[in-house]
Formats: structure tokens, C-alpha cells, sequence
């Protein structure tokens, strides 16, 4: 069966999206069949990054114009040499999931497990933030990299998320993913999140799947709307995010 894995963050600006994005080319060449949908309608930006233009996209699909097949596109650009990716293209400035009841959000979300069937991993691109689409999008997937920075405005939000996460769906399906962070802060950020996820909440502890050092090849990637993955295979970042990959296949 393939997995649903949400790619979150409390806060914005954490690197969520270009990491979605590498993660996501690291596993296609690893040989895996990726589908990627962008879950950020409002300001999606998944098809800006992999630098494609998509005819329809999840508009279609919320507005009852298309499927989510009808929209899901082969990204052929990329080289991938073994695996390949699938886009599920959002549309910025729309309104999008945000104007879905719950049961319509459900449903969606049953429609993109049964296409998922067909693929070995299935990644969502959740927009930041602790809305109840955002939270539901993560509820619903097999498991979620919650992706923060050591910045503590993030670690705060970091933790509304877990927490949220858990008085409202019962889940606590969380990993955490630390960017812009060597080893020693990460492991700080992890000792301080779960340390309070497992006192106020009374969780699990929570796992630290990996951190993403800072690099200038990978910032340099993102501003030039190059894949880190495919430009600079032996920078640092990627490096860690091939460790994460491990983990995910």
C-alpha cells in the first residue's frame, strides 16, 4: 500500500516547499514512483519551483471540473533516470481548500488515497499554519514531517501544531525535521518540542527523523529555481535530506 507522508510547518518561511520538492526527486531516484500534490492553493508555488506550467490543477478539481487524475502531471524535465514524479498542481490566489466543509476536505482526501494506489509514495505539500484544513490534511496522511527552524517564533508554532494536532484529531503522527540547523541545535529543538509535547500533552516522544544544515549551494538552488538534488548532489543539505529519504523509503 502506498503512504500519505505531509510535509507541515506552523510557520511560514521554514523551507518546507523546497524541501518537499528535493525530497521528492531524491526518492524518484531512488526508483521510486512519486505523487506530489501542493496542498497550499492560496499561495502555491510547487509548479514556480519545478518550473512547469500546468494546464488544470486543484481549482479544477475543488470547482468540480476535473479529477484529480485529470490533473495530475508527469513532470518529464527532470532527467529522472530510475523513479518519476507526479504533480498535483495547486493555483495561487485561490482560495482553494480553505472554502471546503470538512466532508468535502474528506473527500478530497479520499480521492487523492485511492490515486495514491498507484504510486509508492504520496507526498502533500501542506500549507503553514494550524487551520482546520491544514491540520485535517495531516490527521488524514500516514504520517507527518513537521518541519521547523531552531527560530523560536517557529519552535512556538511548532508546538501549536502538535498540539492542535492532537486536541483536535486525536493524532500524533508527527516527526520533526529541523532546517537551517546543524546537529546540536536540532537535537536542542527536539529535546525541547518533545519534552513538552510529553509533559502538557502527555505523547509519545516525539521522533527526530533528521536536520538539513544551512548551505549556500541549496539557497542558491531555491533562488534560482533549480533543484538542490539534480544541481548540487554532494552539498551538504542534500546529503542530510538523502538520510531522511532512507528513512521515508
Amino acid at each position: 500500500m502506498s503512504r500519505i507522508v505531509a510535509i507541515s510547518s506552523g510557520k511560514g518561511g521554514v523551507g518546507k516547499t523546497s524541501l518537499t520538492v528535493n525530497l521528492a526527486i531524491l526518492l524518484a531516484q531512488a526508483g521510486k514512483k512519486v505523487l506530489v500534490m501542493d496542498g497550499d492553493t492560496g499561495l502555491a508555488n510547487l509548479d514556480v519551483q519545478l518550473n512547469v506550467q500546468p494546464g488544470k490543477d486543484l481549482a479544477h478539481v475543488i470547482g468540480g471540473t476535473a479529477t484529480l487524475s485529470d490533473v495530475a502531471l508527469p513532470l518529464t524535465g527532470l532527467n529522472l533516470k530510475r523513479g518519476s514524479i507526479t504533480l498535483i498542481p495547486g493555483r495561487a490566489g485561490h482560495a482553494g481548500l480553505t472554502t471546503l466543509s470538512q466532508p468535502q476536505l474528506t473527500g478530497l482526501l479520499t480521492d487523492l488515497r485511492e490515486l495514491a494506489e498507484t504510486y509508492d509514495l504520496t507526498l502533500i505539500d501542506v500549507a503553514a499554519g494550524v487551520t482546520p484544513a491544514q491540520l485535517l490534511m495531516a490527521a488524514q496522511a500516514d504520517s507527518t514531517l513537521l518541519v521547523t527552524t531552531p527560530d523560536p517564533a517557529s519552535l512556538t508554532d511548532a508546538y501549536a501544531f502538535i498540539k492542535l494536532l492532537w486536541q483536535q484529531h486525536q493524532c500524533a503522527n508527527a516527526r520533526l525535521v529541523v532546517n537551517q540547523a546543524t546537529a546540536r541545535e536540532a537535537k536542542a529543538v527536539h529535546t525541547r518540542l518533545s519534552t513538552a509535547a510529553q509533559n502538557f500533552l502527555q505523547l509519545p516522544p516525539l521522533p527526530l527523523l533528521g536536520n538539513i544544515p544551512a548551505d549556500r549551494h541549496y539557497a542558491a538552488a531555491v533562488k534560482t529555481q533549480q533543484q538542490a538534488a539534480i544541481a548540487f548532489p554532494h552539498a551538504a543539505a542534500v546529503k542530510a535530506l538523502q538520510d531522511i529519504v532512507t528513512q521515508l523509503a
